[in-house]
């Protein structure tokens, strides 16, 4: 039988091998192969019915698999009695429901049940674990009241500090945090992290929320279809092409300005309102850009079928972004640079190849001022030129009345002019239709 890690193997603490699983003879997994190593936070990402749930059920030896096999710390899982499994790992399911009226207090206290000894009760040892948990999970106030007769949230929080109390240096979170309110989302997700960075603990999370996910974890496991479809470090897998790929969804990838890490957004695309075929696929448009003025510009012409190139844009802008994620050729400066002779060039080049030449409401300094040159010598060159303006350029010129003096100029040639993103597909279909 051959097969192929995914994944560096350095200290692995789970090793998954050709595993598939059936459900009456009904692949729901198929052929898994990767790693987690010692110490990592990955979560697991899919849509409904990828395989999510039914592959915590196997790490966690609630079912075994059909075919493969599940190693944890080396064994086969197979091999692991059910304490020995309750030592190892810990599940934080998406909710539970209990069918005796016990106590919040007891609730958590049946978490030691792998380290009591079938004659002995507990120690004082369980308790002092017990009750230190329990006032970090802030379920101590809780500990009198019964379990059931608690809301949705206030059980979560008993079933994580159940959890806790097990010991076990692998946590799995099945969407644990899907009944709290947002404070105790992020509270509960640091304390993992916590847990994670200061004690070593192995933390695998099944999440829908992608945000709080990529938030904590260092790996992204993507499952499609019961199979894996991508896993590696966040940076290298989580991208606007993997994710419409696995969700079917079309999103924009950011940074989060105050964390440095990635976000994604839902990409709610105007076009659909605007036009009802693609555009027309030989056509060439480029783009100036900068300062985020060119991102909705982008992402029309891209949904509507345009060939597309952009430039010139600083590194760290909005707009270098949304070029990255919809796979656009475009030309970089360094960021809080002037443009350079080289990129002005490179700029040219592209409007060469172009067919329509479009200048968004741009903000014009010093330092983007061959922006708009660039704008001039594609008139030189033939070009259609589209000009969006969305304000006076009295309101955008800080370059002592340069860049106003050559936009007027070029406003003098025959080029067009609207007043609003939205209208520029429109603009298109009239100037290449006549």
């Amino acid at each position: 039988m051959s097969y192929e890690i995914i994944g560096q193997i350095n200290d692995p603490i789970i090793e998954v091998k050709n595993v598939s699983f059936f459900y009456n003879h009904n692949p729901a997994l198929n052929k898994l192969n990767f790693i987690v190593e010692r110490n990592k936070f990955i979560s697991i990402l899919g849509p409904n019915g990828a395989g999510k749930t039914t592959l915590v059920k196997l790490l966690s030896k609630i079912i075994l698999p059909t075919e493969g096999e599940i190693l944890i710390d080396g064994k086969n899982i197979k091999n692991l009695n059910y304490n020995e499994i309750a030592k190892k790992i810990a599940v934080v399911p998406q909710s539970t429901s209990i069918g005796f009226d016990f106590s919040v207090y007891e609730t958590v206290l049946m978490g030691r049940y792998p380290y009591l000894n079938r004659f002995q009760g507990e120690k004082l040892e369980d308790f002092e674990i017990v009750e230190n948990i329990m006032k970090l999970t802030h379920t101590y106030e809780l500990k009198d009241k019964k379990y059931n007769e608690l809301s949705g949230g206030e059980q979560q929080r008993v079933i994580i500090a159940q959890t806790l109390v097990q010991n076990c240096p692998i946590i799995i979170l099945d969407e644990p945090t899907s009944h709290l309110d947002i404070n105790y989302q992020i509270e509960f997700m640091e304390f993992f992290n916590s847990l994670h960075k200061t004690q070593t603990k192995t933390i695998i999370g099944i999440f829908h929320d992608i945000n709080l996910a990529i938030q904590y974890s260092e790996k992204i496991l993507f499952l499609k279809d019961g199979s894996i479809f991508s896993y590696g470090d966040v940076n290298d897998v989580l991208n606007r092409k993997n994710i419409m790929s696995v969700f079917k969804s079309d999103v924009y990838i950011g940074k989060n300005p105050f964390t440095g890490k990635l976000y994604v957004s839902p990409n709610f695309n105007i076009t659909n309102n605007l036009v009802k075929e693609k555009g027309e696929k030989n056509l060439k448009i480029h783009v100036i850009a900068g300062g985020g003025s060119a991102s909705q510009i982008l992402n029309i012409l891209y949904n509507a079928g345009y060939s597309i190139t952009t430039g010139v844009i600083n590194n760290l802008d909005t707009d270098l972004y949304t070029a990255q994620q919809l796979g656009i050729t475009f030309v970089d400066e360094a960021p809080f640079s002037p443009i350079s002779e080289e990129a002005y060039k490179k700029n040219i080049e592209l409007i060469k190849k172009c067919d329509v030449v479009i200048l968004p409401c741009l903000e014009y300094g010093n330092g983007n001022y061959l922006n708009l040159v660039a704008v001039s010598e594609a008139l030189k060159l033939n070009k259609k030129i589209i000009i969006i303006e969305c304000n006076d350029i009295k309101n955008r010129d800080h370059t002592g009345g340069k860049a106003i003096s050559l936009y007027e100029k070029i406003k003098l040639k025959k080029v067009n002019i609207i007043k609003n993103n939205s209208d520029i597909l429109n603009l298109l279909q009239v100037i290449f239709n006549n």
